[in-house]
């Protein structure tokens, strides 16, 4: 994988913030006034869009409908407590790789995890894989518990 390059990836943020808001009416989510961090292109590729989200921004989106959530933490984990209608696919498992890769690319993904740091690892992947549109929660589940907000069981 890449390293980040961060003020490259600032200043390519604004720049695809500013394009995607003047999208016009889609049936997309709905953008986020949070920080965006996209990958960096391929040669002569587009970069996807990759969004970095706090709670706020994370649920307006979760409640648009227009995003597959996936969780990439471990079974036991998800078990403990997961956002409401999340996938789990586990980056620790022998076949995350495949699992992702058989998801359709054109879709809008938004991936978390427990801090970040796995689904950090997880759109990283998916962005060099062809990913087109996803999020990221900002701070993962404990941020999203930390902002008030409740997980899921069951």
């Amino acid at each position: 994988m890449r390293a980040r390059r961060p003020a490259a990836r600032v200043l390519l943020a604004a720049t695809l913030f500013a394009g995607a808001c003047a999208g016009g009416g889609s049936d997309a989510a709905p953008e986020p006034s949070t920080s965006v961090a996209p990958n960096e292109p391929a040669s002569g590729a587009e970069a996807p869009f990759l969004a970095l989200v706090d709670p706020d921004g994370a649920e307006a989106i979760l409640a648009s409908g227009a995003v597959t959530v996936i969780d990439v933490r471990t079974l036991a984990e998800f078990a403990d407590g997961h956002l409401p209608g999340a996938e789990l696919i586990d980056i620790s498992a022998s076949d995350f790789v495949s699992r992702i890769s058989a998801l359709d690319r054109s879709a809008t993904y938004f991936v978390y995890c427990r801090s970040a740091n796995r689904s950090g690892q997880a759109t990283a992947l998916m962005a060099d894989l062809g990913f087109e549109s996803i999020y990221e929660l900002e701070g993962g589940t404990v941020g999203w518990e930390a902002s008030g907000r409740a997980l899921a069981t069951g």
